[in-house]
């Protein structure tokens, strides 16, 4: 049996359906998690006769939210905290070496055992975080402004996910006590949240490993892992000085069809969730829902359940756990306002869900809200968007319409392309250019190159980089014959570059390279990732290193040095063989094969058409796109904001 279909069955186990009647909800839900609790019941009656009042109530939220909480632990994931613990290498890298990975591995497939709260907490941990929640939501003026429901979900919660439960709180509030000044003198929860932000920072970088959420105070210890750790940690930082906080998340994303989450914290002045990200994207009281990345939907982990959503989907059978989730609450709205997108669909009833494109097929993220007569109604949707209407297709799914998008105007636009009108599209990539990119391609402005006839020069300048390459493969013209054989790279004295390969051809297309060394006093690691014609590895060179100087090692003349900027090489490159596909009633056409010539691809297209173009020779990344006046325009692309952003990088 699937883990997502098992994830499904103990949702509705352990979610009563008092959930799904209107009569004594509260009662009913603190009565089953009394009757879950097991031999436990007397720990969960203690908690809840402790008090009166504000607190009792509190104790009441927080065990009716405890219904289907549960921890993954096994001595599998203990061993493999014990190796992020080896972390960082002595080279500074926070990756696990190639035996480390292999013993990670073995951990990572091993039994896990899925602890229940309710059977399992104590009285005196319980009564702990309520005591520790009414303290700290009291010291803050800022939590004066909010509903104590609204408390009850951004500060009680004593876990997020499936993490092993740990006392956190005080540990997180030591580890951070240098900041506790400034929270003290702050005045908003926002402000607050960006004193806390700057001081957790971004985690460390980390996916090699597939494991659940990591406990609080693993997180404390050893910050590794990708969003997820980074929005976790954060969050226990925030509740544990009284920061009202929660954590928004996509399920796949319309840039690049992965999952994404960030932080959010609740402005006590309008009680508007302001997003933010460490170290990128500091919290701020006009800081609301953009950040450079595409959406479509957006949900809130939350600590309750949601009734509504889950007496809306408890007879869907054909739902993905994912949007079932009671935990995960529908806040869209929140971000882009209330809107309907009615969709011509060829079923005339049945589920239809509001589908992302992946390479690896179409992912749902919404379900519509009703199907009647060939049109299908998707409530609060992010506009200015390519959607796909899908059903289910065994365990994928297909399409059942044409890609639309709603416009900012209310109007659905249905992409049905035009045979009969042709747009010339001249293509550089098969990805967005996203704005994680700009880090990489922007730090070679300010380079400047030399040639020369020995190591010492003299220098003749050859070029310098004023502007972000509009191209991974930068191209410096040069013509040199066989006395100038060296080549000096000077990096700005402004900021760090971060270099993929330097690059000599005696053609304009890189497709007759020579060799080339770097002969400057560097680590053999940097020598060989500026020179090892891979250009997805690269090497941070520090603005006040010394300069890099090359030899090249052959006779033969060189017209071109190329500069390749940190990337993701979805650049179209010459000599690699590509075919470009466009949507046609439920199928995708093929355009034709053809082999780049140059540093772009040229097709003639259907006019509005959705296209999809594959590099047949490599990779695997890809996204749709459609033309307007020429030019590619990914989902990244669409709407003013994004497109003025993305025509002022280039």
């Amino acid at each position: 049996m699937s883990e997502s279909l098992n994830n499904k069955k103990l949702l509705f186990l352990v979610i009563p359906l008092a959930f799904v009647s209107c009569v004594s909800v509260e009662d009913t839900l603190t009565d089953q998690a009394m009757s879950q609790a097991g031999s436990n019941a007397s720990e969960i009656e203690k908690v809840l006769n402790s008090y009166d009042g504000e607190k009792k109530e509190a104790a009441e939220y927080l065990v009716r939210g405890m219904l289907g909480q549960y921890s993954l632990t096994g001595p599998g994931l203990d061993s493999i905290e014990q190796l992020y613990k080896k972390l960082p290498q002595p080279n500074g890298r926070w990756q696990l070496d190639s035996l480390q990975l292999a013993e990670g591995k073995r951990y990572e497939i091993m039994p896990r055992n899925k602890v229940m709260d309710l059977k399992t907490l104590s009285a005196d941990f319980l009564l702990q975080n309520i005591s520790d929640f009414q303290h700290v939501s009291n010291l803050r003026s800022w939590n004066k402004n909010f509903e104590r429901k609204e408390l009850y979900e951004t500060l009680l919660p004593y876990r997020i996910g499936d993490e092993p439960v740990t006392e956190w709180r005080d540990a997180y509030r030591k580890a951070l006590d240098s900041i506790s000044p400034e929270i003290d003198k702050a005045t908003t929860s926002v402000e607050a949240a960006r004193y806390i932000s700057k001081a957790v920072g971004e985690i460390r970088y980390n996916i090699q490993l597939n494991i659940p959420h990591r406990s609080a105070l693993a997180l404390l210890d050893s910050p590794v892992g990708y969003c997820r750790e980074e929005c976790d940690r954060t969050l226990h930082a925030m509740r544990a000085f009284g920061i009202p906080g929660a954590i928004d998340a996509i399920l796949v994303s319309p840039d690049n069809g992965t999952s994404h989450q960030w932080t959010v914290v609740l402005d006590n002045v309008d009680h508007i969730f302001r997003m933010f990200d460490n170290g990128k994207y500091p919290p701020t009281r006009d800081s609301l829902h953009y950040d450079g990345r595409r959406k479509g939907k957006v949900y809130r982990n939350m600590f309750m359940p949601d009734r509504d959503k889950l007496a809306k989907y408890r007879r869907m059978h054909d739902a993905p756990y994912e949007l079932m989730n009671p935990r995960l609450k529908d806040v869209t709205a929140e971000y882009f306002g209330h809107n309907e997108a009615k969709v011509k669909v060829n079923v005339k009833s049945g589920t239809v869900f509001l589908g992302i494109f992946t390479p690896q097929g179409y992912k749902p993220i919404d379900m519509a809200i009703k199907v009647k007569r060939g049109i299908a109604i998707f409530q609060d949707i992010e506009p200015d968007l390519i959607y796909f209407p899908i059903i289910r297709n065994g365990s994928e799914y297909r399409t059942c319409g044409n890609p639309f998008l709603l416009e900012s105007n209310g109007n659905v636009h249905d992409f049905i392309p035009d045979s009969y009108r042709k747009e010339t599209v001249a293509m550089k990539r098969k990805m967005p250019f996203w704005l994680h990119l700009i880090r990489g391609m922007s730090s070679v402005v300010g380079i400047k190159t030399q040639t020369g006839s020995t190591p010492a020069g003299p220098w003749d300048d050859v070029d310098s980089i004023t502007s972000v390459p509009s191209h991974n493969f930068y191209r410096i013209p040069v013509n040199l014959n066989k006395k100038n054989r060296y080549i000096r790279l000077l990096t700005s004295p402004m900021h760090d570059a971060r270099i993929g390969e330097v690059l000599v051809s005696v053609d304009s297309l890189a497709s007759q390279c020579v060799p080339l060394s770097l002969i400057t006093d560097t680590p053999s690691e940097k020598k060989n990732k500026l020179v090892d014609r891979d250009i997805l590895s690269w090497t941070l060179i520090d603005k006040d290193s010394v300069d890099l100087v090359f030899r090249i090692n052959s006779d033969e003349y060189v017209s071109s040095i190329f500069i390749i900027p940190q990337n993701d090489d979805n650049y179209v490159v010459p000599g690699e063989e590509y075919e470009l596909f466009y949507f046609d009633r439920d199928e995708w056409k093929s355009l034709g094969k053809k082999t780049a010539e140059g540093f772009d691809i040229t097709y003639d297209v259907p006019a509005n058409a959705v296209l999809w173009l594959r590099n047949l020779t490599k990779g695997k990344e890809e996204q749709i796109f459609i033309c307007r006046d020429g030019r590619q325009l990914f989902n990244a692309d669409l709407g003013v904001a994004r497109l003025e952003l993305n025509l002022n990088s280039f």
